[in-house]
């Protein structure tokens, strides 16, 4: 009698088993935390296991790189969700997390959160116990450490050799800057049209050095090779120094605008002063407002500044007759 009545009992739990009505238990979740005390930059795990029914389905909170949101404590790893153990229909499944911290403090994690669902239940299940870390910093024996000053530099005796290096660099340094000063003043006693005291050399007429530097300009073929504003920059040196040795106007210090209002007092005809503004205003545009002229404009600027030295060169006293005649018909061109 007794074994019929348990195999009854069995028959009535299998059968109830099978009814759509009857749920398996809520899944429990279990989560622990070793150690709970550690030192700054030490590891510390924990460990999560959700022991629940093989058809109901769990979903763990994802945390990115930190596990509080405030960057204290970090996640070094996670393992994959994984199954444990398995008996019938219960399964405990089981997630790792390696972890650290930086900064000292007591840090409450509180109970681990899983959402599982079960038919149409969808619930937030929690680990029975909250999560506690302490981070301690390291300790500091006060009766046994003695705080020293920070210790000065120590000073080294200098060597030989420590000198030979910085005399040498001073030495190419010297050689370096006296070329420099050197050349300086040739160019800045160049462009005046002086000479250092000590020195003969044969005086150049204004016009005679003009046109060589003008031939010279012409011959390395600057905006051919798309040195536009180069070749500007040099035709319009020319003309200034021309200026200043012919006029003695200080043409190399004065602005276009400048130069064109001195032009005005100067003897040379209309046509001379419309070939400097022309000379003059186009290498502004090249240089500051980035025009690009056309070769043939190019071209005739150079031509341009030729026939203006020409034009306006000091004609000597002893052939003043011929030359002025001759820039008479110039003038009426």
């Amino acid at each position: 009698m007794m074994k019929r009545a348990v195999i009854l009992s069995c028959l009535l739990l299998a059968f109830a088993a099978g009814i759509p009505g009857v749920r398996a238990a809520a899944p429990v979740v279990r989560a622990t935390l070793k150690p709970d005390t550690v030192l700054i930059g030490d590891r510390f795990s924990i460990e999560v296991l959700i022991d629940k029914d093989m058809m109901q389905v769990v979903e763990l909170p994802t945390f990115g790189t930190d596990m509080t949101g405030g960057g204290s404590i970090e996640i070094l790893s996670e393992s994959p969700l994984d199954t444990l153990r398995q008996e019938g229909r219960r399964q405990v499944l089981r997630k790792r997390y390696e972890l650290t911290s930086f900064d000292a403090g007591i840090y409450e994690l509180g109970r681990y959160p899983v959402l599982y669902g079960d038919k149409n239940i969808t619930d937030t299940l929690y680990s029975q116990a909250p999560l506690r870390i302490v981070v301690d910093t390291f300790p500091v024996d006060t009766q046994k450490s003695t705080v020293y000053d920070i210790k000065g530099p120590e000073q080294a005796p200098l060597m030989v050799g420590e000198f030979a290096g910085y005399a040498a660099a001073i030495l190419v340094f010297a050689a370096v800057l006296a070329a420099v000063v050197i050349q300086v003043c040739r160019y800045r006693a160049r462009r005046r049209g002086t000479v250092p005291e000590g020195r003969s050399v044969p005086v150049v007429p204004p016009h005679v050095q003009a046109i060589q530097d003008l031939e010279t300009l012409h011959n390395r073929k600057l905006w051919q090779s798309g040195r536009v504003k180069s070749y500007y920059t040099q035709l319009t040196d020319i003309v200034r120094a021309y200026l200043n040795g012919r006029y003695g106007v200080n043409a190399m210090e004065m602005t276009s605008d400048e130069i064109m209002g001195a032009a005005a007092a100067l003897q040379m005809s209309d046509k001379n002063r419309r070939d400097l503004r022309a000379i003059l205003l186009t290498a502004d545009l090249v240089k500051f407002a980035r025009h690009v002229p056309a070769g043939e404009e190019n071209e005739n600027l150079y031509y341009a500044a030729y026939y203006f030295v020409e034009d306006t060169k000091e004609v000597p006293a002893e052939a003043d007759g011929g030359e002025k005649e001759e820039n008479d018909g110039k003038e009426s061109r």
